[in-house]
């Protein structure tokens, strides 16, 4: 069955569908739109708890840096550039509402792709997405464990030793399933925006009276200057691609899935601003220029001497929720491409709890893999997050495209042209390292013309 499997749709916007070799009949279960639940994974993630998994997918340890490098960057005009980025951000968000609405699969957007263009271009996706996950969350692993190294104050052992119990923890709380995970994430939500933005207001408060350097008023030349620090605040709003990978465990994906976007989107915009605000508030510009943890630096204002600690433990708490939501899409992932061919037939076994438990650990495992050969220096973390990062912008790209395909409406495909440029002009920055995303693509391309999708349902474990 092709990764894409619309919900039905009416009117004009109603999506063509291009269907692949060997696609399977829907069969809808109790109303609920666009999910075939004959494939073995439960819907049993609830508004509230995607919302969570929204906030804890995208907010990262890069939240306790990037605002001290974009205020040492602009100075006063900084929290500025938090609003100009969420609104370049905010048409993709649209787009990926839209498609894991009417395409919810635990393909994400190689399910989208799959849909407009085929069983090759889904294919090609797929891999460009394994090739993506298999660098992007090893190095968010191995960030959490630096930050745990801190905190304990050990040295590259202790982060290889918590590199590899972050990855093997946050792959045994997805096997125990995604009603256990979904309201794990949905409380580690709450913890971090509470602590996060309880730590901004007691620098706010603290800092007051002590001359704070606050943000000019609003006026032209402060948003022109706010523009020149887009690109350096922009990563820390990447991560909501990983949400479309579990629409297919929706309850209501029709419903659901646009307000867990919309829900996630406003509160992380909210808890970044008054961070960001908190930091050029509390810091002079070149304070922050010579800090390596400006929100420590922020909350020494109010807590003194150890903030340090307590950045160091939410850094490994902010790190240990993205893990397992990265981790929980990585492996649905995964499931989906071996059940189109692409990977063994045991990666689509379903446990007991309705979960590909043989799935997320060859994730965790893979994971590890990539962990121990940087620990061996053969890749730098620079690398895999160079890597990771510019394919995520190609795989925004190729959401794009592929919503201009699958809609009719002139009024969309201009918002969506408006969309793709934002992702042409990041990506025209990249420079011979495209190279990497470019055999990817071509290599699943070339593998969809030597193996069929499987018939077969995933078998319980």
């Amino acid at each position: 069955m092709p990764l894409g499997r619309p919900a039905p749709a009416s009117g004009r916007d109603r999506p063509r569908l291009h269907r692949g070799p060997g696609r399977l009949p829907l069969r809808d279960r109790a109303g609920d739109e666009g999910i075939a639940a004959e494939r073995g994974l439960a819907r049993t993630l609830s508004l509230p708890q995607a919302i969570g998994l929204g906030i804890t997918i995208v907010v990262g340890s890069g939240l306790l840096i990037v605002p001290g490098l974009a205020y040492a960057s602009v100075g006063s005009a900084a929290v500025y550039v938090w609003i100009l980025d969420a609104a370049l951000v905010f048409p993709l968000l649209v787009i990926f509402a839209y498609l894991g609405a009417r395409y919810p699969s635990a393909g994400g957007i190689a399910g989208f792709v799959g849909a407009a263009f085929g069983r090759r271009g889904g294919a090609a996706t797929e891999v460009l997405l394994l090739g993506t996950f298999g660098l992007g969350i090893p190095a968010i692993s191995i960030t959490g464990a630096s930050y745990f190294a801190e905190l304990v104050g050990g040295g590259t052992g202790a982060t290889a030793a918590a590199t590899f119990a972050l990855l093997a923890l946050s792959g045994a709380v997805n096997v125990l399933g995604t009603r256990v995970s979904g309201r794990m994430q949905q409380l580690l939500a709450v913890v971090l925006v509470l602590l996060l933005a309880g730590a901004a207001v007691a620098a706010l408060l603290a800092g007051g009276g002590h001359g704070g350097h606050y943000a000019s008023p609003v006026h032209v030349h402060t948003w022109r200057v706010a523009a020149s620090a887009i690109g350096v605040v922009f990563f820390a709003y990447t991560g909501w691609e990983m949400l479309s990978f579990t629409a297919e465990e929706y309850r209501n994906p029709r419903r659901d899935f646009p307000l867990a976007i919309a829900g996630s989107f406003l509160a992380v915009l909210g808890l970044y601003l008054l961070v960001a605000f908190a930091v050029q508030s509390t810091l002079t510009r070149e304070e922050a220029r010579h800090s390596r943890a400006p929100v420590g630096a922020m909350l020494g204002v109010s807590l003194g001497g150890g903030s340090g600690r307590f950045v160091a433990a939410v850094g490994v708490l902010i790190i240990g929720a993205n893990l397992v939501g990265a981790v929980w899409a990585a492996s649905r992932l995964v499931f989906a491409s071996a059940r189109e061919g692409l990977l063994p037939h045991v990666l689509t076994s379903i446990s007991g709890r309705s979960v590909p438990a043989v799935s997320v650990v060859a994730t965790s495992v893979g994971f590890s893999a990539i962990a121990v050969a940087h620990f061996l220096h053969v890749v730098s973390l620079q690398t895999l997050l160079r890597l990771a990062g510019q394919n995520f912008f190609i795989l925004y790209g190729l959401s794009v495209v592929a919503f201009l395909r699958l809609t009719d409406r002139l009024s969309y495909r201009l918002f969506g042209l408006a969309a793709l440029a934002v992702t042409v002009v990041a990506m025209g920055t990249f420079g011979w390292t495209l190279l990497y995303p470019a055999a990817l693509l071509a290599l699943g391309a070339v593998a969809a013309a030597w193996v069929r999708p499987r018939a077969a349902e995933a078998e319980p474990a």
